[in-house]
């Protein structure tokens, strides 16, 4: 790394810091302000990193920077840091940034971190990015850490929502994703649900793309958090990257609602397990009507016709001391919602409830709840 005065590095960080974390304990305003923890651990990382590539003890650095936050608190003002204080402090971090690119091993993480902080100081209103260099150091270190992502043999998946006339987005999701519940889940399809109410399903192009230039699956791994945080922010711009390589597509229409495996018992025959839309009109049109649940255990439930009997529809099964009239389903439950029933609930059940009754359905409902283990 290119000569750097690190005492006096440090003693900049630690005076930026200062002054910000008096400013957020006088005014703050939520999310006007970072919250100081956040930068603080950015900075703590940047006085260790530096040490490293220098040869140097962090400990003293890293004692000065905790008490110097420790004078901070409470303070109503702090002493503000120079112009020329100001450009040492940001040509120190370019030149850190600098030498972790020559540097072996993975350095994306402590590159994001003084890259994070350029943002911020950025975004500084006291302090101009563009005297003090900081704008300059931040669009370097951005740059350089696109690179060190792009160049990793990572594999992640482009997503985007809508056709040439749906007003859909993008989402970018880690390693292949060729399903329609890895869609569902994304914020990006979220919100167009939410948006659009009336669509009932939404076409979806997935691309999956690799690192490193590559071409074949062989050798890659799924990009991580740091890798998808760098793809997302950088969006577009980092398909364009030549490292980064479109290699498979694969269309989708992928339905607003959730598709939820469960097992359905109809009367005389086998138990089946199929896949149905988890909405209220779905289970109520499964059914043939509205809806009562019972309580199997804390992983399942039984959704049937709550008027079967009434309507006269045949004896299904026998559940406990009652009996089922019609068709009724057996779902996942978690936290008070349906999902997919798991497979060794699945298999349970239709064992459980294997054979169909012959015996007609007694009058009445059933007025208790009770749980099968």
């Amino acid at each position: 790394m290119e000569k750097v005065n690190i005492p006096l590095t440090a003693e900049g960080l630690s005076a930026y810091a200062a002054q910000r974390l008096a400013g957020f304990e006088q005014h703050r305003l939520g999310d006007t302000y970072r919250q100081p923890e956040t930068r603080h651990e950015w900075i703590q990382d940047i006085l260790q990193g530096m040490a490293e590539v220098c040869g140097q003890d962090a400990a003293p650095l890293l004692q000065s920077f905790e008490q110097r936050l420790t004078d901070a608190h409470g303070a109503s003002a702090v002493e503000m840091l120079s112009p020329a204080d100001q450009k040492h402090m940001i040509r120190s971090l370019d030149r850190y940034v600098s030498a972790l690119g020559r540097m072996e091993g993975d350095q994306r993480s402590r590159v994001f971190h003084a890259r994070e902080l350029l943002e911020e100081v950025c975004a500084y209103l006291p302090w101009d990015p563009d005297a003090n260099g900081a704008r300059s150091a931040r669009d370097r270190a951005w740059e350089q850490l696109q690179r060190a992502v792009a160049q990793r043999p990572i594999r992640f998946t482009r997503v985007l929502l809508g056709g040439e006339l749906d007003p859909g987005g993008i989402e970018f999701l880690p390693g292949m994703v060729n399903d329609e519940e890895s869609v569902r889940r994304t914020q990006e399809f979220q919100r167009l649900a939410v948006e659009y109410p009336k669509r009932e399903e939404w076409p979806a192009l997935c691309v999956v793309c690799m690192g490193g230039g590559r071409r074949e699956d062989a050798g890659t791994i799924d990009a991580d958090g740091l890798d998808m945080a760098v793809i997302r922010q950088a969006g577009e711009a980092f398909m364009k990257r030549p490292e980064v390589r479109p290699v498979w597509s694969h269309q989708l229409a992928v339905s607003v609602y959730e598709q939820i495996h469960v097992l359905k018992f109809e009367p005389g025959k086998a138990p089946e397990e199929v896949i149905v839309p988890n909405t209220l009109e779905a289970l109520q049109a499964a059914v043939g009507g509205d809806i009562d649940v019972w309580d199997l255990d804390s992983d399942a439930s039984l959704i049937c016709n709550e008027d079967g009997k009434t309507m006269g529809q045949p004896a299904n099964r026998r559940i406990g001391r009652d009996i089922i009239a019609g068709t009724f389903l057996i779902v996942g439950c978690a936290d008070g919602d349906f999902c997919s029933l798991s497979d060794d609930a699945a298999t349970h059940y239709a064992e459980r409830f294997a054979e169909p009754v012959s015996e007609p359905c007694p009058e009445g409902l059933r007025e208790f709840t009770f749980y099968i283990m």
